[in-house]
């Protein structure tokens, strides 16, 4: 029943996902819960860290060659009576956008500093629109001029793409550089064209965010997919799971089967061959079983069955293997145990179905349900194979029956031999 309460819960937060998915195709609005809205940003964020954590020294290079094309430019652009004041101010911006892009990489790379990558990206966006409008609307060279717009422009869109902010704080982040920016040049007095630079900023801002929702809007349908691709897994493995279990263990009484017993005694088996320690084999019986189904019906039956079952599991170690080998007989697997943990074992499965105290009044042995039981260990003997190991059980629970059931018999390999010689 509880894989069942799992399922019907997943296919629910799958039609969810469904429903939402047809939400985001309609708007590029946010339509998630708030948990999954959460949980959407961590990713997206840790994504971004991800990303410059990852290409940071693609990006040196890449900066490192724009830097060298860049100063031989403004070598020969910049007026010679003004050379080292614009020149000084050129290299001092290229210096500070990459120890801008520096501290970036710190935030994302260093554990300590994660948590705090998405304040310390904005903070580096508007330190970095603010000293660089600063450093390169100061010279004196026009040319220089129209350059930085054109800096500022790239910066505002890096901020919105790279950073994996969320559009409208980067938004806010923006227009407050803006006016800093532009109460800035007011104060010192640097000359400007008012209308550009305010067109600059603001449009810098205004593309930077409609870039940024836009891509948003598309990792916003890849992480919806990506969920429904989750749930639809864990619905399979679920299904595939409960397969896996019913075709290894019994309907009724919910222990292994048949079938799964063979495959566990292999490896029990084999297992110890190699470490040459003992096996112990216990086969037991409902002792009168088919008078109790004859005279109670099969529904008290099947309880019978189910009882025991529970009984036998209840009456072992975690370590121990139980199966139903067919109708009323069981057979129990105990690793690394002799003759005497067997047999401690196998007292204690007869008094747990002695406690259950079920009235059979058609047994010849007892007015309650009993049972039979044999076992045989295993000592790793390389002439002892599977198919004999379990035919000495059997031949114990045999002998059991033969002494007037209600009992557990012993049988080792001697006897066995004797028996099969006699036979």
């Amino acid at each position: 029943m509880e894989y069942k309460y799992k399922l019907v819960q997943l296919q629910y937060d799958k039609e969810k996902i469904e429903v939402l998915i047809a939400r985001q195709r309609r708007s590029a609005g946010q339509v998630f819960p708030n948990q999954l809205e959460q949980e959407f940003w961590q990713q997206y964020l840790e994504r971004a860290r991800h990303n410059i954590n990852q290409y940071f020294w693609s990006g040196v290079l890449v900066y490192f060659i724009l830097t060298m094309l860049v100063i031989p430019g403004d070598y020969w652009i910049i007026q010679p009576q003004h050379f080292w004041h614009d020149f000084i101010r050129c290299l001092l911006g290229l210096l500070n956008g990459g120890l801008c892009l520096l501290t970036l990489f710190f935030f994302a790379h260093y554990k300590i500093l994660r948590r705090y990558f998405a304040y310390a990206a904005m903070a580096l966006v508007f330190w970095a629109i603010l000293s660089m409008t600063w450093l390169t609307m100061t010279v004196y060279t026009e040319a220089l001029k129209y350059q930085a717009m054109m800096i500022i422009c790239i910066i505002y869109i890096m901020g919105y793409v790279l950073t994996g902010v969320k559009p409208f704080h980067m938004l806010l982040t923006g227009l407050m550089a803006a006016v800093m920016t532009m109460v800035m040049l007011f104060t010192f007095y640097i000359p400007i064209d008012v209308m550009v630079m305010a067109r600059v900023l603001i449009g810098s801002v205004v593309m930077g965010f409609l870039m940024s929702k836009m891509l948003c809007t598309r990792e916003r349908m890849i992480f919806l997919v990506m969920q429904q691709a989750k749930l639809g897994e864990k619905i399979n493995r679920i299904n595939s799971e409960e397969l896996l279990h019913l075709s290894q263990h019994d309907a009724l009484t919910k222990v292994s089967n048949r079938r799964n017993f063979d495959e566990m005694l292999n490896s029990y088996y084999e297992q110890a061959r190699h470490d040459e320690r003992p096996l112990s084999l216990l086969f037991i019986d409902v002792d009168f079983f088919k008078l109790f189904n004859d005279f109670y019906g099969h529904q008290k039956g099947d309880e019978v069955i189910s009882s025991v079952a529970k009984s036998i599991k209840d009456a072992i170690r975690h370590m121990d293997f139980v199966a139903r080998y067919g109708g009323e007989e069981f057979v129990v697997l105990l690793p690394e145990t002799d003759a005497h943990g067997a047999y401690a074992v196998a007292s204690n499965i007869f008094r747990a179905i002695e406690r259950l105290s079920i009235p059979h009044e058609k047994s010849s042995v007892s007015d309650i349900i009993t049972i039979s039981l044999g076992f045989t260990v295993y000592k790793g003997e390389l002439e002892i194979s599977k198919d004999d190991l379990i035919s000495r059980a059997d031949q114990a629970l045999y002998r059991a029956k033969k002494l007037g059931r209600n009992q557990i018999y012993y049988q080792t390999a001697q006897v066995s031999d004797i028996l099969q010689g006699l036979e």
